[in-house]
């Protein structure tokens, strides 16, 4: 399996040949017996070689295809469009009397203070080894080498790409990029419990409203029932409570009248417990009524 159109460099295809691309990182072609064991379809092993390289891009260092290079070329024009570039003239700042060079503020770059936002979300901590201050590569070039590396941008990324320290900062990438796919999936799998942990706090929600209607509507009955009763509603309510205190004494009066006289005792019992009320009751009107004279 080769990669055709392109020269690339990246840890799965062998880059020696300058003819051809081949692919030797994935294990089921790493030989016939390998193949037959994997039991895999082309089809399958070809998703799986592009999978990886969409999570892993190569480095392109050279385009081989005519026709990938005029739609890298339509893509370029298409992206920077049709207007030329135009250069910023450089400010060149006055001068004062004494030939010294006055600084000019507008020029300055804004303050980090400024421009970072403090509410944003702080960058994650990735352990980036250290930049060496030499690199041993480079000792035995002279300086007409140097000009030519420098001058020549696919020999210059390919350079690079030599780099030990090139190698560590693409593993620690790639590390990057695979615990980001272990969260993705993990949010994945944890989707559904969400889902229903979301749905039943809608639903204790709904409950708690319905409940707190519930409460209110029972409060306004409380307050109704031990609020101060109405002066009067309650001399009406007296009014009519000694009334009926009066008929039940005189109907127990008429009674014993009727019946030739019983027990004067009993009778006398039975009335002033009827007239007692009645005259309770009229007296609290009294006072009631006095009550709201003097307010």
């Amino acid at each position: 399996m080769t990669l055709a159109g392109v020269r690339v460099r990246h840890s799965w295809i062998n880059d020696t040949s300058s003819s051809a691309m081949r692919i030797i990182g994935y294990n089921p072609i790493q030989s016939e017996s390998a193949w037959n064991d994997s039991k895999l379809l082309l089809g399958a092993a070809v998703h799986d070689v592009v999978k990886h390289f969409q999570l892993n891009p190569p480095l392109i260092l050279e385009i081989t295809d005519k026709g990938l290079q005029s739609i890298q070329s339509n893509n370029k024009k298409a992206t920077n469009g049709s207007r030329t570039p135009t250069r910023t003239p450089t400010r060149t700042p006055p001068r004062s009397g004494n030939n010294s060079i006055i600084s000019n503020n507008d020029d300055a770059p804004p303050s980090y203070n400024i421009v970072a936002d403090e509410s944003s979300t702080p960058a994650p901590e990735v352990p980036m080894p250290r930049v060496p201050l030499k690199y041993p590569e480079t000792d035995n070039l002279s300086r007409e080498e140097l000009d030519d590396l420098l001058s020549d941008d696919l020999e210059f990324k390919a350079f690079v790409h030599r780099l030990k320290i090139f190698g560590e900062i693409f593993t620690v990438g790639s590390s990057r990029l695979d615990e980001n796919v272990v969260v993705a999936k993990e949010n994945l799998e944890q989707e559904t419990k969400w889902k229903a942990l979301k749905s039943e706090v809608k639903d204790l929600q709904e409950t708690f409203k319905s409940k707190l209607d519930n409460y209110s509507k029972l409060e306004e009955k409380q307050n109704v029932i031990c609020a101060p009763p109405d002066k009067n509603s309650t001399l009406r309510k007296l009014h009519k409570a000694k009334k009926e205190a009066f008929d039940e004494s005189e109907k127990i009066a008429e009674e014993w009248v009727d019946d030739g006289g019983g027990n004067v005792d009993d009778f006398c019992k039975r009335f002033l417990e009827r007239r007692i009320i009645h005259h309770t009751r009229a007296a609290k009107m009294e006072i009631l009524q006095n009550n709201n004279q003097h307010q």
